[in-house]
């Protein structure tokens, strides 16, 4: 009984260190805020509905409070940032001392008129703050339109950006573990059923 236990303990161990070794690179934390400083626009229109639009632009993107590793990183500018909700991979900005964002994934929340809530997972590759090394990181940008009045109005937008974001661990890599860890299991409950007809 013995030999299985430790079967069952060593699949264990492997599917812990399949799931952590995706991150052995220390992650970088902090966070940044950001903001449109001129009218936000929706299918091209400063006073597009953001409710039913699909492509948008943040005029003037820039960025505004900073802690963790980007802490004492001045405002960043980085000119006009457009993407399109229909395309998760269309929102990128960057420049040398923020590093640059690309979005993966976006997740889009148009249940309420006049607000619009959009939550971007995707890849930041460090620039020159905080010494960071390593990347791309999974990071997140939770952003958010704003138009008023609802439908017809100007639009403003902000984000703010987190890193790390919601890190999950590959798929293939819990898998396997958990493949091992449930053969471990069959083994014993199997050898432990032999036991008890030998018995009898």
């Amino acid at each position: 009984m013995r030999p299985v236990i430790i079967s069952v303990v060593s699949a264990a161990a492997i599917c812990l260190a399949l799931a952590t070794s995706v991150w052995a690179d220390p992650i970088p934390t902090g966070h940044v805020g950001f903001t449109a400083l001129g009218a936000a626009t929706a299918d091209g229109s400063s006073t597009g509905n953001i409710n039913t639009a699909t492509s948008f632009t943040l005029m003037n993107w820039i960025s505004t409070f900073s802690n963790g590793i980007f802490a004492g990183m001045g405002s960043q500018s980085f000119g006009d940032v457009s993407f399109n909700t229909t395309i998760p991979t269309s929102l990128t900005f960057g420049n040398s001392v923020f590093g640059t964002f690309t979005s993966t994934s976006m997740t889009v929340d148009r249940s309420r008129a006049g607000f619009l809530t959009i939550t971007l997972v995707g890849n930041w590759m460090p620039g020159t703050q905080g010494g960071v090394t390593g990347g791309p990181f999974l990071t997140r940008l939770d952003l958010g339109l704003t138009q008023t009045p609802p439908n017809t109005g100007f639009i403003s937008g902000s984000a703010t950006f987190a890193t790390p974001g919601r890190i999950i661990p590959e798929p293939p890599s819990v898998v396997l573990g958990l493949t091992g860890l449930a053969a471990g299991v069959l083994v014993y409950l199997n050898r432990r059923r032999r036991d008890t007809f030998t018995v009898v």
